[in-house]
C-alpha cells in the first residue's frame, strides 16, 4: 500500500469525523431581539398596545410568540407564556452576574420533558418603554432532560425558549396552585410594572398579528365573557376550573390553563386512570389523538373539532387541563387581575381543527 493512498485514506476519515461532528451539533447564538414598537391606543384612553412576533421556536417547526422586554437595560428576547408565572431568563444573557439574591434554587419542568434550574435574583425589568421595576426572575443555568426522557428536546441543553430562538420566558399567567411551589419561583412580570397598567390586560395569540394591550378600556373588552378566578389561601388568584368533554373518551373536570406556551392543542392531565385504561406512570400518555372536544369554564363554552388532544398521568392532586397555542388562535385572553376575573372571547363558537 502507498503512502500516497494511506495519506489520502486517513485525510478522507478525518472529513468524514469532521462532518459527522458538524452534523451532530446547532450552533447557538443569543437571539436577537426584535425593535420594541409600543404605542398607546386612542392616545391611551384605551391602551398600551405591545406587539408580539410570531416565531418558529425550535428546528422542527413548532411557533411560539416573543416579546422584546429590557432586562437591567439590556435587550432581551423572551417567549410570552400566559401558562406560566415569573420571568425565567437564561444566566448567561443578563448583563452581570452579581444580581442580588431572592431565593433559593428550583426546578420548573415542561411537558416536553425539558427542565430548566437556577436561583432566584432581583434585576430591573422594563416592557413597552415603561419605567424599570425590580422584579424576582430565576437566573437559568441549567437546561436539561428529566430522568424519565433523556432524549427530549433539551438533550442538548438548551430548547426552543431557552436559547434556541428565545433566551427565556416572560410568564405572564395566574397563579399555579398553592400547593405547587414549582411554579412560584418569581414575580409576575406584567402585574409589578408600574402604575398598575399590568393588573388589568388582553392577549391575542393568532400567529398571523399576536398583540398585548395592557390596560384595556370597557370598549375593547365589552364583549368578553368574564369567569371569577380561583382564590389561593393567601390571597393570590389562580386558575378557575372548567371541565371538558373529549369524544366519547371521559368527562374531566380540572383546573383550566390557557397557555400560550403550550405544546399541545389541548392536554388533560389527571392523577387516575380512566376507566377504559390501564394505569400508567406519570407523564405516561393514557391517549393521544384527535378528538370532538367541548370546553366550559363558567358560563363560557366553546367547541374543539377534530382537536389533537393528549391525556396523561399527572402527579398525585396535580389535575388540570391546559389548552395551547394552537387552540388560542381563535380565542382572545383578558386577565383582570383588579378584579379577580379571567375574561374569554372566541370569534366562533366552534373550532374546526382538521379543516
Amino acid at each position: 500500500m502507498s503512502v500516497h493512498f494511506i495519506r489520502r485514506t486517513a485525510g478522507f476519515a478525518g472529513a468524514l469525523i469532521a462532518l459527522a461532528l458538524t452534523a451532530c451539533s446547532t450552533p447557538i447564538t443569543t437571539p436577537v431581539p426584535p425593535e420594541t414598537q409600543a404605542s398607546l391606543i386612542n392616545e391611551g384612553r384605551d391602551g398600551l398596545l405591545v406587539p408580539l412576533r410570531a416565531e418558529r421556536s425550535d428546528p422542527h417547526g413548532r411557533s411560539s410568540i416573543g416579546l422584546p422586554v429590557q432586562m437591567d437595560g439590556k435587550a432581551v428576547y423572551l417567549m410570552l407564556d400566559t401558562g406560566t408565572r415569573g420571568t425565567r431568563v437564561l444566566s448567561s444573557v443578563l448583563p452581570r452576574s452579581n444580581y442580588p439574591a431572592a431565593g433559593a434554587r428550583s426546578t420548573l419542568a415542561f411537558a416536553t420533558d425539558a427542565q430548566i434550574s437556577g436561583a432566584a435574583v432581583t434585576v430591573p425589568l422594563s416592557i413597552g418603554g415603561t419605567k424599570p421595576m425590580n422584579i424576582d426572575v430565576q437566573a437559568v443555568d441549567q437546561v436539561s432532560c428529566l430522568k424519565i426522557n433523556k432524549h427530549c428536546v433539551a438533550q442538548d441543553g438548551y430548547t426552543g425558549e431557552f436559547g434556541w430562538a428565545f433566551s427565556g420566558i416572560l410568564g405572564v399567567g395566574a397563579d399555579a396552585s398553592s400547593d405547587d411551589p414549582g411554579d412560584a419561583c418569581c414575580t409576575q412580570p406584567l402585574r409589578a410594572l408600574p402604575a398598575n397598567i399590568g393588573q388589568r390586560y388582553l392577549v391575542r395569540a393568532r400567529l398571523d398579528r399576536p398583540f398585548l394591550v395592557l390596560s384595556p378600556s370597557n370598549a375593547l373588552t365589552k364583549d368578553f365573557t368574564l369567569v371569577p378566578l380561583a382564590m389561593n389561601r393567601d390571597g393570590s388568584a389562580r386558575w378557575p376550573t372548567g371541565c371538558v368533554q373529549i369524544g366519547s373518551k371521559m368527562r374531566f373536570c380540572a383546573p383550566v390553563v390557557f397557555s400560550t406556551g403550550g405544546t399541545d392543542m389541548i392536554r388533560v392531565e389527571t392523577d387516575k386512570a380512566p376507566d377504559w385504561s390501564g394505569d400508567v406512570n406519570e407523564r405516561v400518555s393514557f391517549a393521544q389523538g384527535n378528538y370532538d372536544v367541548v370546553l366550559g369554564v363558567g358560563d363560557w363554552a366553546h367547541r374543539f373539532n377534530d382537536a389533537q388532544t393528549t391525556i396523561v398521568k399527572a402527579a398525585p392532586g396535580a389535575n388540570r387541563i391546559v389548552i395551547g397555542l394552537m387552540s388560542l388562535q381563535n380565542i382572545d385572553l383578558l386577565f383582570d387581575f383588579a378584579h379577580g376575573q379571567l375574561g374569554l372571547r372566541a370569534s366562533h363558537d366552534i373550532e374546526r381543527m382538521g379543516s
